[in-house]
């Protein structure tokens, strides 16, 4: 019996020799641009949402986009002219300020004159403590020998966690991916389980709950200096600096739609007066946290006059793009070619980039 159409057209043969060349030539049909998303420059040996970019292949990264005269600043794409066939232009963010941001990833920035933006969380600065994410991975998953059974209470209620394998004393060999994976273990079910269980607890409910886990796990509750946020002092110096310009990251980072619209105004109005009495002068971009918007954080960076807002949806930028969404591509920790390679082959970006 001959197979079903639907069955071929799925097959992997017919998708490498005829879909993905129609799905590539569509693209590099589509004019386009990228917004590059970064967050650390650094290098962790534990890194579940791929945070960091080691400083050399960050610098690798940077000069490709100066050799080919790519880089433009986030404010253009508020219009159409960063937009051509060949994806020739691309934004390079930060998201959440950490202090690496101004003491390794700056000075590569300047050597290349690469412009750059740093979305600003504006109540975290000069913060002593890691943000609740980076304290729940050295709680859970770089620690040692973890008890079976977390008691905790979150939200105003009691819950409890079971890790159900062999993993509370053994870590799992390799790197897990939580953007694309699923956990393999017990201990990186339990992170997940509590990452989505915190992130939609109000500020102080967060650090409490990550200082409970910290505890729990016989991990010190002051985590490494490293992974802190940027200072006041330091945000306030890039005032009048000639390439890089701060964004609005709301001021503690939470889950916008997981909150009403009094508290998402308060978020973003709070962060933006802070931001601007810091700065001296307007801010004029916004970075949803965790990428993550709806109609009424929409409201209201259009009643604060902001005219480019950013998610974390990796996609090229197309001309039908909403500018209060648009869309952003998560950097990973590669060297240029794989970088370039990246760029063309998976977003039609930087064509002929080598």
């Amino acid at each position: 019996m001959a197979p079903k159409l639907s069955s071929f057209l799925k097959s992997k043969p017919f998708v490498r020799r005829v879909v993905w060349p129609l799905r590539r030539r569509w693209r590099a049909l589509t004019p386009r641009a990228g917004i590059l998303m970064y967050h650390r420059v650094a290098t962790e040996a534990v890194d579940p949402w791929n945070l960091c970019v080691s400083p050399e292949h960050f610098e690798q990264q940077i000069e490709l986009l100066a050799r080919r005269r790519a880089a433009v600043d986030l404010g253009a794409f508020a219009g159409e002219d960063v937009i051509d066939r060949k994806g020739s232009k691309l934004a390079v963010t930060f998201d959440d300020a950490y202090r690496d941001n101004l003491e390794v990833a700056l000075p590569i920035l300047e050597r290349h004159g690469v412009p750059a933006t740093i979305f600003v969380i504006s109540d975290a600065l000069g913060r002593t403590r890691e943000f609740w994410w980076d304290a729940l991975c050295r709680a859970v998953l770089e620690s040692g020998d973890l008890p079976t059974t977390l008691e905790i209470t979150l939200g105003g209620h009691e819950r409890s966690f079971v890790i159900d394998d062999d993993s509370a004393a053994v870590m799992a060999p390799g790197r897990w991916n939580a953007d694309r994976e699923e956990p393999r273990t017990g201990r990186e079910r339990l992170y997940m389980d509590l990452w989505n269980a915190i992130v939609v607890l109000p500020p102080a409910d967060q650090d409490a709950a990550v200082a409970t886990i910290l505890l729990w796990a016989g991990m010190p509750v002051a985590g490494p200096e490293s992974r802190r946020p940027a200072t006041r002092e330091q945000i306030a110096a890039l005032a009048d600096h000639p390439l890089v310009r701060i964004g609005n990251h709301t001021r503690h980072h939470p889950s916008l739609p997981d909150h009403d619209a009094a508290r998402q105004r308060d978020e973003i109005a709070g962060c933006q007066r802070a931001l601007e009495d810091l700065a001296g002068g307007p801010i004029d971009r916004m970075s949803y946290p965790f990428g993550r918007n709806d109609a009424a954080s929409r409201r209201i960076i259009a009643e604060l006059g902001i005219p480019v807002a950013c998610t974390s949806y990796p996609a090229a930028i197309t001309r039908t793009t909403p500018r209060d969404q648009l869309t952003r591509l998560q950097v990973l920790d590669q060297d240029s070619e794989s970088f370039a390679r990246w760029l063309r082959d998976d977003h039609a970006l930087l064509e002929g980039a080598a």
